[in-house]
């Protein structure tokens, strides 16, 4: 589970900002009430973690660029060692202020991994490490935190007990490639657990394209169960269609050639075996382009009786139908397995209701590891029976460019904290929590605008 992420001098985050998953000790909203609790507590720890969080702000106020930050720091641990010497590291630090130019950007997160807590950072520019660390702490009485390593450029000091695998590895480490990435590659077992974790665990996508429909594809056709789940969700949804199919489009080469002459054949199977040698250079994901999804719909005559199914080809349906499919895979994985499933503009395309239904997959108390963390411009899922204060998260930008990072619990309004029972859009929307656009004098534009319109309209008349 995410414990928490720091990042500073990267895009818009000039200093250092902490987003946290753990719960606020003295919130007792939605833990165990029902079938829902929000919550998940950490025995060794003694913390409560949060399953959901949601980020609001206004456009550009770095909502993405969080979760940009999340995803640069997993693809540089897990791939910093693929590359060369003389590579640059892909990192965009904040160019706003001159103060940061010869600084280098900070990352720092911690989790859990089989009741092992690790507090793991790195700091570099585009050319070198700067620095990078990893601590853990164990799920036993009166544990304290143990240095695995600690590096400051090329230095790199090794705890022999804790962490032995990273012995002799220190000299193969690039100054442009973390000590951990390098452990990794050559199997030491720690690293390569958290590498590992970070591969298939702690996965980020965009709300905004069905970039996961192969993934649930092939999880509909391989597994049974998966496909039940998918279907039987639909129909609760009520949705508009019975049964979705997915079917393999066999022969795709073959199937113009069906009803070639005699006299032609040879030519015909020479061409078809070239296409074959051709055709798993076409597309990477060839599978899931020889795949056609079907959405079954009902039939009435004109007495609205129902007489038939007919199958509907998937892309007939909504975009908000495809997306809940697209993103369906992912989500339901993410549940059963206890992953971590970032997602940028989730509620894109979707009702607020469904959208709902999505989160309380989340908090349902069945749920013991799962976490999902999301960007919304979605006001209508700021309500105190959904979230608790700790979940709701703001950014916004200062007059120099530069992102702010609070939760709902941190903020005061007349050197109050805001109360369980606010009314949190309705707050928000009036802009009491800040973090809303500053639209200024957009009305005199508006009536700018069409002034100068209506008088050329005038001039043409």
């Amino acid at each position: 589970m995410l414990v928490q992420f720091k990042v500073g001098n990267f895009l818009s985050f000039k200093d250092e900002v902490t987003f946290s998953m753990v719960g606020y000790p003295p919130i007792k909203e939605h833990e165990g009430e029902g079938d829902f609790c929000n919550t998940n507590y950490s025995s060794f720890e003694k913390i409560k973690l949060l399953k959901s969080a949601v980020l609001y702000g206004s456009n550009g106020s770095g909502k993405s660029n969080l979760l940009s930050a999340m995803s640069f720091c997993k693809k540089f641990m897990i791939t910093s060692n693929e590359g060369q010497t003389a590579d640059e590291i892909n990192v965009l630090k904040f160019l706003l202020s001159s103060e940061m130019d010869d600084e280098p950007s900070f990352f720092e997160i911690i989790f859990i991994i089989d009741d092992i807590r690790y507090r793991y950072g790195f700091e570099v520019d585009t050319e070198k490490v700067h620095s990078e660390w990893l601590f853990s702490l164990k799920n036993s009485p009166h544990a304290k935190e143990t240095q695995l390593f600690i590096r400051e450029f090329q230095e790199i000091k090794i705890n022999s007990r804790s962490f032995k695998e990273g012995k002799g590895v220190e000299n193969k480490t690039r100054i442009n490639t973390l000590f951990l990435s390098a452990v990794g590659q050559w199997d030491g077992d720690i690293a390569e657990q958290i590498l590992t974790w970070f591969r298939f665990n702690f996965n980020i996508i965009s709300g905004l394209d069905d970039t996961t429909t192969s993934y649930t594809v092939k999880k509909f056709v391989e597994d049974t169960d998966f496909k039940n789940t998918v279907i039987q969700f639909f129909k609760n949804i009520q949705i508009g269609f019975e049964n979705i199919e997915i079917i393999e489009n066999s022969n795709l080469i073959e199937d113009p050639f069906k009803n070639v002459p005699d006299e032609l054949s040879n030519e015909a199977e020479e061409l078809i075996t070239a296409l074959q040698k051709f055709k798993t250079k076409i597309n990477k994901d060839v599978d899931t382009q020889r795949m056609s999804i079907f959405a079954s719909h009902k039939k009435f005559d004109n007495t609205k009786k129902f007489s038939e199914n007919i199958a509907f080809d998937f892309s007939l349906e909504s975009k908000g139908t495809i997306k809940i499919f697209s993103l369906l895979g992912p989500i339901i994985d993410t549940i059963q397995k206890g992953k971590i499933l970032i997602i940028d503009e989730l509620d894109s395309r979707l009702h607020t209701l469904l959208t709902m239904e999505l989160i309380k997959f989340f908090h349902h108390k069945s749920n013991k590891k799962a976490q999902l963390i999301f960007a919304s411009h979605d006001t209508n899922l700021l309500r105190k029976e959904i979230f608790r204060r700790d979940q709701i998260w703001f950014t916004e930008k200062d007059n120099f460019g530069a992102t702010d990072l609070y939760s709902l619990i941190e903020y005061k309004v007349n050197q109050a904290k805001i109360r369980n029972d606010a009314s949190f859009e309705k707050d928000y929307l009036i802009g009491r929590y800040g973090a809303i656009p500053f639209l200024g004098n957009i009305r005199q534009f508006i009536q700018d605008f069409l002034y100068e319109y209506e008088q050329k309209e005038k001039e043409t008349a």
